[in-house]
């Protein structure tokens, strides 16, 4: 149940704190008065999305906040996260809008998503607006409505899942079929990239190991003479290093004989004419085995034109032309098993439609049984709604074959089985069932809707319906018809209703107005509760436009004594 409203500095209201009680609350005032500010208020707490225009002029931030009591009931599964443990059947949302279009979410003081308000809202409230009577008008509104009430969501989703794997073999086949019939020139095109690739015998990393080695070709004099140089200096050559440090050994072995401190020093002079030696070996053996090669320089810069071409050709390297290899020779195979590859999808594909035209037959079935429920319900709440002799059907059928995917020998299927609903109703006695689409008047769809979300409420246990201006298209007594079914209905769920007839405002248990004042040129919306003695001068104005009129007054209080009766 909604307990609590607060509003600040929400568009044109300053300042609102409504406290709501469990029957009837409504809520009325005169056109633009501010009515529809405080459901947008109120429908930012439900998940719908906030804009920076909500920010009244001049002030820096909207703050928008909710006290849900959960009475009697458990929390909705969605909210357990932001439960408090030791008050856990009270849920605050609040919402914070910034004059810079930033906003804020909270649940019991948590950071929350819009996305999980919306889940929770929808668990909490059920809202009711004249957008929701319109879409009466189209059909494809009526089989949602149908699978709501034979709870058959989760069935439908099962359904669509088979549907869109149904849909992704189809397009594999399709795909695959557009492959056969341009199998002959894939095949050759394939087939060539494989021997190309194939007689190059690639190697990764080949190229930059080549080009490391014509480097070192290129250069063979420069080397050979930078090492000859260096080995002559080392070893073979009048006045070499090896030379020169071999009398330093010998001398200081007599110097160390006698001073052992000298032996470590000796060690070092001897290591280090021992890797001399080493170095000037391999300087010589590299000396040797460099040597100019034209032959094979010219071989090296031909296989690098042949690399660079090939990597150009298959995606800019060595290793992405052999990725290309090994994808050809997969296609190789698989264009060459194609012809079976497509029998197994299509009995796959079979297979498929088979599962989902069951799945269908059951749907439908189901369907059935909830139209036949679904029309009592309605009938039974149209009665008591005024219209006794109403006949109320549900009629299904086949969808059409134009335009669904899949066809089966019963029929076709579409994304949403293989039904076409359409509600119809015959208002008066004698008449056949028209459809409601076409030729319910705007009071009798009003009383259909109410008639639904009644049914709804009871079966998903809604504990809060609101309905924003239900009574368009209706007045006089039909209005206090619909007046007596919405305390009725709030006997077992809290109802907010914001109305403009006062056959409606006469039942309110809790009746708030909203008036619009301006004050130092600044215009702004306030909402009060009106106390007992105050509603005959609202009502007063409901029906004739002014609060003090005695003719008005009277017939308002005659209102409302009927409706306490």
């Amino acid at each position: 149940m909604l307990a609590q409203l607060r509003i600040r500095n929400f568009a044109v209201v300053e300042s609102a704190d409504l406290s709501f009680g469990p029957g009837l609350n409504v809520l009325t005032g005169e056109t633009g008065a501010g009515k529809t500010i405080v459901m947008t208020a109120l429908g930012l707490l439900l998940g719908e999305r906030a804009s920076p225009e909500m920010v009244r002029a001049g002030a820096k931030e909207a703050v928008v906040e909710a006290v849900f009591e959960v009475e009697g009931e458990t929390a909705p599964a969605d909210a357990a996260e932001f439960v408090d443990s030791e008050n856990p059947r009270e849920l605050i949302i609040r919402r914070m809008i910034a004059d810079g279009g930033r906003s804020r979410l909270t649940i019991n003081d948590s950071s929350a998503t819009v996305g999980a308000l919306a889940r929770i809202g929808a668990a909490l409230v059920q809202i009711y607006g004249q957008h929701e009577q319109q879409s009466l008008l189209q059909r494809e509104s009526h089989l949602q409505i149908l699978d709501r009430h034979g709870g058959l969501e989760a069935e439908l989703d099962q359904y669509r899942a088979a549907y869109d794997q149904a849909r992704t073999l189809r397009r594999r086949l399709d795909e695959l079929a557009d492959r056969e019939r341009n199998r002959a020139d894939l095949l050759d095109m394939a087939r060539f990239r494989v021997a190309e690739l194939e007689r190059a015998a690639l190697e990764a990393g080949e190229d930059e190991k080549l080009a490391g080695e014509r480097t070192v070709l290129a250069n063979a004099a420069r080397l050979t003479e930078a090492a000859a140089s260096a080995e002559q200096a080392l070893y073979g050559g009048e006045g070499a290093a090896v030379d020169a440090i071999a009398r330093s050994e010998n001398r200081l072995t007599d110097a160390a004989a006698i001073d052992p401190a000298l032996r470590a020093t000796l060690e070092l002079i001897a290591a280090a004419r021992t890797n001399l030696e080493e170095a000037a070996r391999a300087l010589a053996a590299y000396s040797a085995r460099i040597e100019a090669d034209p032959a094979r320089l010219e071989q090296i810069d031909n296989r690098l034109q042949e690399l660079t071409r090939l990597k150009r050709k298959y995606g800019g390297s060595i290793e992405s032309a052999l990725e290309v290899l090994d994808r050809s020779r997969r296609e190789i195979a698989e264009l060459e098993a194609g012809e079976q590859n497509r029998a197994a999808l299509a009995a796959e594909l079979a297979h498929a439609v088979e599962d989902l035209a069951a799945r269908a037959k059951r749907l439908s079935a189901r369907r059935n049984q909830a139209a036949a429920e679904l029309k009592r319900r309605i009938e039974a709440e149209l009665r008591t709604l005024g219209m006794r002799n109403a006949v109320f059907d549900v009629r299904l059928a086949r969808i059409s074959a134009e335009g669904v995917e899949f066809s089966t020998p019963d029929g076709a299927l579409g994304p949403a089985g293989c039904d076409a609903v359409e509600f119809l109703i015959a208002p008066n006695l004698g008449q056949p069932p028209l459809s409601l689409a076409r030729f319910a008047s705007g009071g009798e769809l009003s009383r259909v809707m109410l008639a639904i979300k009644r049914v709804e409420a009871q079966r998903r246990g809604v504990a809060t319906m609101i309905f924003d201006e239900v009574d368009a298209g209706i007045g006089g007594a039909v209005g206090e018809v619909v007046g007596r079914k919405l305390k009725e209905l709030s006997r077992f769920h809290q109802v907010l209703c914001v109305t403009h007839l006062a056959q409606i405002a006469a039942f309110a248990d809790e009746h708030f107005v909203v008036e619009k004042e301006e004050r130092r040129g600044v215009t702004r919306s306030r909402v009060s509760a009106l106390e007992p003695p105050g509603r005959a001068g609202e009502i007063s104005r409901m029906i004739g436009g002014s609060a003090d009129n005695e003719k008005f007054l009277r017939a308002a209080r005659e209102l409302l004594d009927r409706a306490r009766a």
